[in-house]
């Protein structure tokens, strides 16, 4: 447990000193203050629209972090040949997977968490008082950030960044349209049938996780629909980190 403590604190020091991710952030905190403007010219709608854009920015913008940062995460250390020291010590496989992906996920987490701050006092300030209904969207946008950050450091053990973050976004696609596939799979023919129904579970079902809307229009989601995405998130992470703990073993090291 130590040494997965180790990794991921020197994995979190890593990513927060990056100074292209403060760009991205300054970007997104500048994003989430403009909605106000937006807002504004909203026909009384000011709140709701501050609301929907803000929302919707921490999510683009936390997948942006999320892909920019974990497309290169192993596989940096396999270029630059760290590993060699990393595993020269009494660090196993398992260990190092484990702590980089605890240490990306509570720096992104943090981002995420500040974003928020922002956006709830933007809301606060524009009359909407204190938005908690908004932090079961934060909570589950959390929990997806992790299959994400999960499936990142999969790709990273075996492909280069730029692939990885194609694959990622062709997913990230997939996974907010999958529920669709149950649909076309009740009209197709049997084969076509049986693909699109496996496609549905092999894929992660990323909408299980999107509150937004609802959240917009005030609507307070119940247990059901916070506890089970991130059951959901926990059993889909632990797959894909023990994929990428399979892959990185095959490697030459």
């Amino acid at each position: 447990m130590k040494n997965i403590l180790v990794i991921a604190k020197n994995t979190f020091k890593e990513t927060v000193r990056d100074k292209i991710l403060y760009g991205i952030l300054a970007f997104a905190l500048l994003f989430l203050i403009s909605t106000t403007m937006f807002g504004s010219i909203s026909l009384g709608e000011d709140i709701k629209v501050i609301k929907d854009l803000g929302l919707a920015g921490i999510y683009i913008f936390s997948l942006i972090i999320t892909i920019f940062l974990g497309s290169s995460l192993i596989y940096k250390e396999l270029e630059k040949r760290t590993l060699y020291v990393i595993f020269s010590k009494p660090v196993s496989v398992f260990q190092f997977i484990i702590g980089k992906f605890m240490g990306l996920w509570a720096s992104i987490s943090l981002n995420i968490l500040l974003m928020t701050a922002i956006y709830l006092g933007i809301v606060a300030i524009k009359g909407g008082g204190f938005d908690y209904v908004s932090l079961f969207a934060i909570l589950l946008l959390i929990f997806e950030i992790a299959i994400l950050i999960a499936l990142t450091i999969l790709f990273s053990t075996f492909t280069t960044p730029l692939a990885g973050t194609i694959y990622t976004i062709i997913i990230l696609y997939i996974g907010h349209s999958i529920s669709i596939t149950k649909t076309f799979a009740e009209k197709s023919e049997p084969f076509v049938r049986y693909l699109l129904n496996a496609s549905y579970y092999i894929f992660p079902n990323l909408e299980k996780f999107n509150l937004r809307n609802d959240v917009v229009y005030g609507s307070l989601p119940n247990s059901a629909q916070v506890i089970y995405p991130i059951v959901y998130s926990a059993l889909f992470t632990t797959v894909l980190l023990s994929l990428a703990i399979s892959a990185l073993k095959k490697q030459d090291l």
